[in-house]
Order: C-alpha cells, then structure tokens, then sequence
C-alpha cells in the first residue's frame, strides 16, 4: 500500500490477484526538517510451484498478461519480478489489444448510465438495454453441467455469502451504549465483494473454475453518523460490466483466480466476449474520499469509479485530469496528512509500463508522474495444473527509495523473500527509514482442492501453527541510507494477524501505535479462510526490534469482524485519541453491528453498537469520510 510523506517505502507485491498487490509504506523527515521528498519501490520474485505444461504454442504466441495464471520460469530457475502480476495464462495477444482498449473507458461514449453528460475528468460508459449471454459461454456451462461436479465453495458460504438486497435504513436501533458527544459528523464506508448472480464453481473435464473472493460485484456499505441519528444503506457499485449482467439476468462472468486445465485459456476468452475484457471491471477493493470525489478501487487496469456522495450512484471513471487515462491505478494509495497530496504505485498487466508511480495534488489533479522505474526482468511460464497461483524462489525482496518527485530509485535493499498484502505505516529517524506491515514467508490464494472438495480446517489451520511460513505477522524493515546496511525483524507475538491500520493524522510521519485485526482459530478453521475475532493494538518501540507491547479488543463469543478505521478525536493531542470503527458479525443472529472502539480504553467494551438491518458480508477496505 502507498504511504505519503516526504519520502516513501513500496513494496510491490508479488500476488498476481490480490488486492493487495503493490503494498507500499512512506517514511517522513523529522518535524522542522526540510528534506527532498523520497519514493520508495520494492519487487518480490515470485515462482509457480505447480507442474509446467504448455497450453499453447510457444511463449511469444501468447499474450502475459490476461488472466490470473502461474508465474515462472519453464525450469523453475528464471523468474519474474512482481510488477507484471494481475496474471498470467496462455492467450491470445488480440485479447490483450482488446482489454486495453478497454481499460481506459473508451469505445462506450461518454455519459453515465442514466444518460448524464459526466463531470470534467470522469469517464463513463454507456451501456446496452439488453443483453444475451454468448452462445460459447452457454454451451461450455452446459457442457460443464453435463459432465461435472458442482462444488461447495467457501467465499460463498457463512458470512462470505453475498447479500441479495440493497437496503437502507434511515435510523438506527441502538442495542448497547451511546455515540460519544464529540464523535464527528461523517460517513463510515466499506468496500468488498458481493456476486449480484450465482457463480460458475465446477470441476469438468475442461479443468475447475471456481469464484474466487477478489472477483465479486463490489457493494459498499455506509454508516452515517449525524447529531440527530445514525442511518444505513448498501448499494452495488453499477459499473457497465455490473449492468451488462444484470440486463441478462445471469453472471456473464468466469473465474480467473481458482483455475486449472483448460479452463484458466478459455475463461479469460469467455470474458472477453461478454465483457470486452479478460477481468470483469469490479472495484471492490477500497473507497477513497480525496479532492472532493469518493472513488470505488480496485488493484488493477482500472481508473478509479467516482462516486456520488448522497446516494453512492456511479458517475463514471475519474483520471485525475489528464489527458489520457493511467495505464493501471492501485487500491492502496495514501493521502500525505500535511500537504495533502495522493501518492499511488500502480503496475500494469496489459504491457508498458510495468509500474508507474505519481502524485495527486489535493486539488485532485496529476502534478506528477514517472514511468522510467528500473527493475529486474524474468520470464514468465504460461501454466496452470494445480497447486498455488504464487511462490517464492530463494531470491531476496527488494526495496528501493526514490524521490517522490523523481523518476527512479537511488539506493536498493535486499532482504528476505516473503509476501506481505499490507503495510502499516513508514518513517524517517535519522538515517534510517522504517517500514512496518504484515509479512509471511509464502502466500496460499487458492484452497488445495481433491476430488472436488478440500478439508477447511486443515487449510485454515495452517496458518495457526508455530512456526508456520504462512503466517502474516507484524514485521518491520529498516534502511539506513547513509551506509546502505539494512535490517529486518518480527514483532510482537508470532499471531496470525493482517489489516493493519494508523491513525491518518500520522501517515508517512514517526508513530507510536497501529491496530490489525486478530484471527480466530475455531472460526477460521470452519470457515476455511481467515476471520477475524478480535482486533489489536500494538504499542511500538523506538529502537530496532525493540520490545512491543498489546492489547487486544475482543468482539465476544460468536463474533467477528472487519478491518477496523481509526477515526481521531476532534481536538485530541495523543496520536491514539481517538476511535475505531468495526463492522461485525454475529454468528449466532447471523446479524451485523457497527461498533465504536474506543482506543484509549482498547480492551474495553465497545462504546456503542449499532443494529444494521442486515447482514454485511466481509469485505476489503474502508474509510470514514468527515462531514
């Protein structure tokens, strides 16, 4: 994820699907200092651990870049920095002309889906009144249910199943305790994924396709906050992909994540038919609110979809007011606290360039942008038999600082391979820079499936083990730029842990506290995927591995949760004066409540919870817009 300040860490991941693909961290001067503003860029090197047979012809007959496929080498030796990863399978290379023409939101007109004439700097799209699902997505279906298996899958069971209403709410029930006096007027947003159709999830002799979490329709959900009362609403985020569906009444779309055989060549082809794009457009990842515009993201060759404030209606792309539209954007970028500005790294998989980074003034306007990033080159094997998306060759991560107004970066760090999907802050202290997030040594996507079915404890349980490499834990990275020496380190309990989150007052800048949410052994082991029990508080020391302290905010028996937003206290001084915002859910009423943590009593119960109307489903990213 980007972090803004006046010099800033990335690490661009190494996860061809997730979301959280291209984690980057700021570091900022001293207050007082005056230092040229930095950039920092990092790669992963990745490999596929999974057996290596052609799907086509030879690599340069097929395009690298559509699709979510294994990254490689054909002998396991060669690899791939982690710039190029929103997949990678065999594939025609017009396909990859078609996506990106795609990309930019050209070709449909330029009104929204009611018809309007769009604002200055957004792109829309218009899109047909009806719409029949293609004859070769219908017969491979019917082929599949002929001759396959439907299987059961976890991101559409439990609180992972989508919610088939949009609903609103327009006060409250308060089930327990009240909203503090002095907690700001504003919006509490979530984005995630939710499947307006039923989903293709089959084993065929055409090889599996299952819907992968990343891939749902995205849907926000938004709590109000006002001095009268509190109010609630969900709405999907239409996009013309969204209403191309929807006027067929079915899902158009196929998987690209949990793939195997054929299926991970042909569903990128079945997509573009439908869609006129290998991925379908879902911004299901994050919500921003920055130079006056809420913008719905996703990690990827999309522009980020503006939308209205008052009813969450999609008005079309924004580009930041340029001429042309960016060749890919990010989910993760950061807002620097003090000027203001947007700081993103974002790759490309439809060709050049691989990554770009740039600046958005806070009048949301490009000031800066740069292209001319040097990285490691690799190849890619066009494969998919099994097994995970991504693993990691014995090769070093690297991080590298760049000015932020510069075009490449000045010095490079190696440190251990591992795969971290999000970062909780960065900072400068003296010659050093410091970046702390989750980090595990290897990355599972896709659940290890046989004969159709796969055992959800043992996956899940996995990441509880002592020791195990799959676990994402608080780690910290330091770079001393003077002498170029490097250092890096666990903190804290050994916990599996992710969503790590600051206070937005101390972004890029020296902090002394972060929040994560905590997953819950028994949950998640039912589930077959992590889910969240409590969230934690970490308080940080100064020196290098120096000793952290905890404190955990338990939801209660049944209970589970969301990434948490720290929202300050109006007037606070202290930088943990303030509050976290948390969606959860229970179990047992297979209900949902917003939540009030307050952070200075962090193990305390909540400060009020808020009935919501229904069920809302986990999700990615939030934001607490101030009103």
């Amino acid at each position: 994820r980007l972090l803004s300040s006046t010099r800033l860490a990335s690490n661009v991941g190494c996860n061809s699907a997730a979301p959280a693909c291209g984690a980057m961290a700021a570091a900022a001067a001293p207050a007082g200092a005056i230092l040229p503003p930095r950039v920092v860029a990092a790669t992963w090197v990745v490999h596929s651990q999974a057996p290596r047979t052609r799907l086509g012809a030879e690599r340069g007959d097929a395009s690298s870049g559509l699709g979510l496929g294994t990254l490689g080498s054909a002998k396991g030796a060669a690899t791939l920095t982690t710039t190029v990863l929103l997949g990678v399978v065999a594939v025609p290379a017009g396909l990859r002309r078609f996506a990106r023409r795609r990309r930019r939101g050209s070709g449909f007109g330029g009104h929204d889906l009611a018809g309007r004439t769009t604002a200055p700097g957004v792109q829309s799209l218009a899109v047909k009144e009806s719409v029949e699902a293609p004859f070769l997505l219908e017969a491979t279906r019917s082929f599949e249910k002929a001759a396959g298996k439907q299987l059961v899958n976890v991101f559409l069971d439990g609180n992972f199943k989508p919610v088939d209403k949009e609903v609103t709410d327009t006060d409250l029930k308060v089930v327990e305790g009240a909203v503090p006096e002095d907690f700001p007027n504003g919006i509490f947003l979530r984005n995630g994924p939710n499947p307006r159709f039923p989903t293709d999830n089959v084993e065929s002799p055409l090889g599996r396709t299952v819907h992968h979490w990343f891939e749902g329709d995205a849907m926000l959900h938004e709590v109000r906050f006002d001095s009268a009362r509190c109010s609630y609403k969900n709405r999907w985020v239409r996009t013309p992909d969204f209403v191309r569906e929807e006027s067929a009444g079915k899902s158009l779309h196929r998987g690209n994540v949990d793939t195997t055989g054929l299926t991970s060549a042909l569903n990128p082809l079945l997509n573009g038919v439908s869609f006129g794009g290998a991925v379908k457009d879902t911004p299901n990842t994050s919500i921003l609110h920055h130079g006056g515009r809420l913008l719905a993201l996703v990690e990827g060759d999309k522009m980020p979809t503006e939308l209205q404030m008052d009813d969450l209606s999609r008005m079309g792309y924004y580009d930041f007011g340029t001429k042309d539209p960016l060749p890919s954007f990010t989910a993760h970028p950061k807002v620097d606290p003090v000027t203001g500005e947007l700081i993103f790294a974002a790759y490309s998989a439809f060709g050049e360039p691989p990554v770009h980074v740039g600046v958005v003034g806070p009048d949301g306007k490009l000031k800066h942008w740069t292209t001319a990033i040097e990285l490691n080159s690799g190849t890619a094997d066009l494969t998919r038999q099994g097994g995970q998306m991504i693993a990691f060759e014995d090769e070093p991560s690297r991080i590298g600082v760049m000015p932020r107004f510069g075009d490449d970066a000045s010095k490079w760090f190696e440190f251990k391979s591992g795969y971290g999907f999000h970062i909780f802050n960065a900072y400068e202290t003296g010659d050093e820079i410091v970046l702390r997030g989750c980090r595990g040594d290897s990355l599972s996507l896709i659940p290890p499936w046989k004969d159709g079915t796969f055992d959800r404890a043992e996956f899940a349980g996995e990441f509880f083990k002592p020791g195990s490499g799959k676990t994402t834990r608080v780690h910290e990275w330091r770079m001393n730029l003077k002498d170029g020496t490097c250092s890096e380190c666990d903190l804290g309990p050994r916990d599996f842990v992710d969503f790590p989150t600051v206070s937005p007052k101390v972004v890029g800048r020296e902090h002394r506290f972060g929040y994560s949410c905590l997953f819950d052994q028994d949950a998640s082991e039912r589930a077959g995927v992590g889910v969240s029990g409590a969230m934690r508080k970490y308080t940080f020391g100064e020196a290098a591995g120096a000793q952290v302290t905890t404190e955990d905010h338990v939801f209660g028996e049944g209970v589970y949760g969301q990434e948490g937003i720290f929202v300050p206290r109006p007037g606070g001084i202290d930088e943990d004066d303030g509050w976290l915002l948390v969606l959860t859910y229970n179990e047992a009423t297979n209900g949902s409540e917003c939540r009030i943590i307050d952070t200075k009593n962090f193990s305390g119960p909540p400060l009020v919870r808020l009935a919501l109307p229904q069920r809302v489903p986990y999700g990615f990213h939030g934001t607490f817009v101030p009103l």
